[in-house]
């Protein structure tokens, strides 16, 4: 008697999943088949003639592909995968295929062998954006501009300072990224529903068939763990909130008022009544994107919290396609964010100014106090801000001050005797001067810079390569598995 499933059910949750996971993890289910297959051949448990023939009809569907609606009569795309061979070849021989065999310890492998790779592609795409920042640093690393802190005008630094900071999140971003992806490239294979199995099966061959790095070393863990999925949300979340942080600071620079960023034309949008506007609308789109990102991917732990220990077939179904899509989202706004970088120009001028505007030199003033006259420097701080107290009060910047307002003061105020010079003063006050001297390790200073730069290549050179022979690895085990079932089938052909 036929199963009678409710077609609200069917609507809703069964072919859905099965029109995903045939999108998503088709390939992944037949590779994880004849890497079972050829296994249970190696171990003696099938035999060489029925694994040949098992394997010759997997490796046909899988080269034909899956276009099949979804059927009611079966629950998911597993069993009629297990229909269609068994149409080909027999239901015996397929029923063998399954021993010590579970969709438990298959569906978190395919849901590995996706999200190591959909890991990897993301590392590759922020590698991109890094060797995009790195070519804006070497040409701005002279380029004075002002820091802000809570908003506010703080010190000068330079552009190439302050977008070393962003990639050196980056590289964090990276190194999460890579050891995440070491935790994630373990096989479950061999867990089977979550006690292993009576048969004398090698789940190192299966590890090994598939490109994993080793198989998962408790069975119940194999089947049950979710943390991998949710620390991919946890990663690219950290590195979108970066990401939002920048763009914030993007769309403040294309502002009309500090004009220090220009997007290339074909990054922003025309108002329909006002001709003059250039709305930074890619960016405004980043940082929605971002928004959405996050959300999709934070949306996966309410999907997972307060699940029992059991396999994760019970949720994995459902945490898929959110945590997809955030990725996806995540692979767009780095692609777009990369290319408004490519095309967009600083104003190098207007930088400048902007730090030569109001006292964000001023810390170095205190500190020539300190330096040069003996002075404490909560009595230096105290001096100059005093001084930039009556500069505010007409109205007037650092640039209005000079030496004897600064000994005046000092008098005043803390009954402190200086002989501040005028040459002591302007070195002080100019912003390129600020940065010269700043060439402790990790300052602005331009040498400095450019040692920081130099190591950001080393690094990202080193991960650049980690990534290829990531890619590499991936390419070679699909290739190598699809080798070793052709030869099953020959050598039992030649027989």
């Amino acid at each position: 008697m036929a199963l009678t499933r409710s077609q609200s059910y069917i609507d809703n949750t069964l072919e859905p999943t099965y029109t995903f996971t045939k999108k998503h993890f088709y390939t992944y289910i037949m590779e994880i088949n004849l890497a079972h297959t050829l296994m249970l051949k190696k171990q003696q448990i099938v035999s060489d003639e029925d694994a040949s023939k098992i394997a010759e009809a997997t490796l046909a569907l899988l080269k034909k592909g899956y276009n099949k609606e979804y059927d009611p009569g079966f629950e998911d795309l597993f069993f009629m995968i297990e229909s269609d061979l068994s149409n080909a070849i027999g239901p015996e021989l397929v029923g063998n295929m399954h021993i010590a065999f579970s969709r438990n310890d298959m569906d978190t492998t395919m849901f590995r062998m996706l999200w190591r790779q959909k890991l990897s592609e993301w590392i590759e795409q922020i590698n991109d954006l890094r060797e995009t920042l790195l070519e804006l640093i070497d040409e701005h690393k002279e380029t004075v501009m002002p820091a802000h802190t809570h908003n506010q005008q703080a010190q000068p630094t330079t552009l190439a300072h302050y977008l070393l900071a962003v990639e050196n999140n980056l590289q964090r971003d990276v190194e999460r990224g890579i050891a995440l992806y070491n935790r994630i490239n373990h096989c479950p294979m061999g867990a089977a529903a979550l006690a292993t199995t009576g048969f004398d099966i090698d789940r190192y061959e299966m590890s090994d068939q598939l490109g994993f790095s080793s198989p998962l070393p408790n069975s119940y863990d194999a089947i049950s763990a979710s943390d991998f999925m949710l620390e991919i949300g946890s990663v690219l979340s950290i590195s979108l909130s970066t990401l939002s942080r920048f763009v914030y600071d993007l769309m403040f620079m294309a502002t009309n008022e500090v004009n220090t960023l220009r997007l290339h034309d074909q990054h922003v949008q025309t108002s329909s009544i006002m001709p003059q506007k250039r709305n930074p609308s890619a960016l405004e789109h980043t940082r929605a994107s971002i928004s959405k990102a996050i959300a999709e991917l934070q949306g996966c732990f309410t999907v997972a919290h307060s699940v029992p220990l059991g396999d994760i077939v019970d949720i994995g179904d459902d945490i898929q396609p959110p945590l997809l899509s955030g990725v996806d989202h995540t692979y767009g706004i780095l692609a777009i964010l990369t290319e408004i970088l490519q095309h967009a120009s600083f104003n190098k001028t207007k930088l400048y100014q902007s730090a030569e505007d109001g006292f964000s030199t001023v810390t170095e003033l205190a500190d020539v106090l300190v330096r040069n006259h003996s002075v404490s420097f909560r009595t230096a701080h105290k001096i100059v801000s005093e001084l930039v107290k009556e500069l505010t009060k007409n109205g007037q910047d650092i640039r209005q001050g000079n030496a004897d307002l600064v000994n005046f003061i000092a008098k005043k105020k803390v009954n402190v005797t200086l002989s501040l010079s005028k040459n002591e003063f302007k070195r002080a006050i100019d912003p390129k001067g600020f940065v010269a001297v700043r060439k402790t390790l990790g300052g602005p200073a331009p040498r400095e810079v450019e040692r920081q730069l130099n190591a950001a290549h080393l690094t990202l050179k080193k991960d650049q390569n980690w990534i290829a022979g990531t890619f590499h690895s991936l390419s070679q085990y699909s290739t190598r598995l699809e080798e070793n079932a052709k030869l099953c089938v020959k050598d039992n052909h030649s027989v």
